[in-house]
């Protein structure tokens, strides 16, 4: 469904999944910027973007500037933030740069919009001539121009522009909207991350990216663009800026808004799902509710969509169908073996953390009971240097004569208790290969790891012996399981995981 920019305000004024973004991004203290953006917004604002993209016969959103939602966060990072100057690269008509100097003016501390693009002024209000070298400006850019708040430069190469600029000149919140072509977005993303690797980075067309999930999809308008043209903004500012080192995600609109800042947060929980279509070896027989599909779920509801990344080995149709639907992350490979995606999986969780990050290595048939995250926090808060495990396997409570753990004697093993606020743990022998611990933990046992994940299935016994015998690391194991592996034969005591 197309959208004419009339329509957008009242969409993205009461479309939930927009205003929980914006709470998450800004807390409870954004609605009366709000009102002062829309004040903004019906004072002339509109109206002159409406006629300087179409004549006033109905600018279709998506067919150029940021439409209400992106404006309005665009808008709320300035006012929030308050840079001490903002540069952006690909002003056209100024529609964009109206609102950061809006927004500029309203923070009243002579910060200026430094902004460039490689189109000419022709002086008469014509929207674009046919050789496309010439954008009329609004006339709001104008007004802002001559308050001295913007300071443009034309025609200029975006490249040429940032050599030569002013490094003297303190920058902390960039805006980019320029071509969409590779040969213009990669380099432009490089030297950014050059000049300014310590800055708030927004650019716009987010959704219109081969990374587009389908939730993401659905805020776009005009979706034939996204067969008809190339938009390697998103891909461009994923690859120059390492996810090691910075936040990346976006804001829904009729192109979005991209956001991309230096990592702050220390001890955030990543979960990185393997999902496989893939059927290695024998069956094995499992609880009604371990559906591929109810063990993600699960997984979201307990962890959140934005902390899971699915590594997808040989996903059918429908699976994948279902977690782009569900917002989630995506990598595809096909390994057709569990050992290759699990180190698919690990080194991809060690390229995106910090040390101090929490990383969750998971298998798709797990089941989570509530406040799991919440009990991996507080066991490595306790023991950041322990493996982590919220899964009480029942082989330790099986003496090994009867097919149990070979450590288990007496259908138990010795072991210490420790508490936490929440729950007691264990130390124990070993556990599967679903298991969470700290970045810098897994960095230092990445070649152990390797090591027992040569073959078609993980030896997870093999690792977690040598890792405690070598290096003396603990595998802490809650009591009683908020998790379970869901082959009926192996599921966590004490728990009616059906119910789950």
């Amino acid at each position: 469904m197309n959208y004419e920019l009339e329509s957008l305000r009242q969409k993205h004024s009461f479309d939930l999944a927009i205003v929980d973004q914006l709470d998450k991004e800004f807390g409870e203290d954004y609605y009366d910027l709000v009102e002062e953006y829309n004040e903004f917004w019906d004072n002339g604002y509109f109206e002159q973007v409406k006629t300087q993209s179409s004549g006033g016969n109905g600018h279709i959103a998506g067919g150029g500037p940021v439409d209400y939602n992106e404006g309005k966060v665009i808008y709320l990072f300035v006012r929030t933030r308050k840079p001490k100057n903002v540069l952006e690269i690909g002003f056209a008509s100024g529609c964009s740069s109206v609102v950061i100097a809006r927004a500029l003016e309203m923070n009243n501390d002579n910060s200026k919009l430094y902004t460039v693009d490689l189109k000419e002024n022709p002086g008469q209000a014509s929207h674009v001539d046919a050789d496309k070298t010439k954008v009329w400006r609004i006339d709001y850019f104008n007004e802002y121009v001559n308050k001295g708040i913007i300071i443009p430069t034309y025609p200029k190469d975006a490249i040429d522009y940032l050599n030569e600029f002013d490094k003297n000149i303190p920058i902390d919140l960039l805006f980019t909207d320029g071509s969409h072509e590779p040969e213009f977005c990669f380099p432009v993303a490089k030297k950014l991350f050059e000049l300014y690797p310590n800055a708030l980075h927004l650019y716009h067309e987010w959704s219109f990216s081969p990374f587009t999930l389908n939730k993401a999809k659905s805020y776009i308008s005009i979706k034939e663009n996204m067969n008809n043209q190339t938009f390697s903004e998103r891909h461009a500012f994923e690859t120059n800026f390492p996810y090691n080192d910075y936040e990346h995600y976006g804001f829904y609109g009729s192109c979005g808004l991209g956001v991309v800042k230096p990592r702050t947060k220390k001890g955030t929980i990543n979960v990185y799902y393997r999902l496989s279509n893939f059927e290695a070896g024998m069956s094995k027989k499992k609880i009604q509710n371990a559906t591929k599909q109810h063990c993600l779920e699960n997984c979201i509801k307990e962890f959140g969509v934005d902390n899971i990344t699915i590594i997808g080995d040989t996903l059918n149709d429908e699976t994948k169908q279902f977690v782009l639907d569900k917002g989630l992350k995506l990598v595809e490979v096909k390994n057709g073996t569990g050992s290759k995606t699990f180190l698919d999986a690990l080194n991809l969780a060690l390229n995106e953390n910090q040390d101090d990050d929490i990383i969750y290595l998971l298998e798709d048939d797990f089941l989570h009971k509530p406040n799991s995250l919440k009990l991996i926090k507080e066991g490595l808060s306790s023991y950041p240097s322990s493996y982590i495990t919220l899964y009480d396997h029942p082989d330790k409570y099986i003496d090994a004569v009867n097919g149990g753990n070979k450590h288990i004697e007496q259908k138990g093993e010795v072991t210490r208790l420790i508490k936490t606020k929440s729950v007691h743990w264990k130390l124990t022998n070993s556990t599967v290969m679903s298991f969470a611990s700290t970045c810098e933990r897994l960095k230092l046992d990445k070649d152990l790891l390797s090591k027992y994940a040569q073959n078609r299935i993980t030896d997870s016994y093999g690792f977690f012996q040598e890792l405690i015998q070598t290096k003396k690391i603990g595998v802490m194991s809650s009591i009683p399981g908020y998790s379970t592996h869901c082959e009926s034969a192996w599921l966590s005591p004490l728990t009616d995981w059906n119910k789950i």
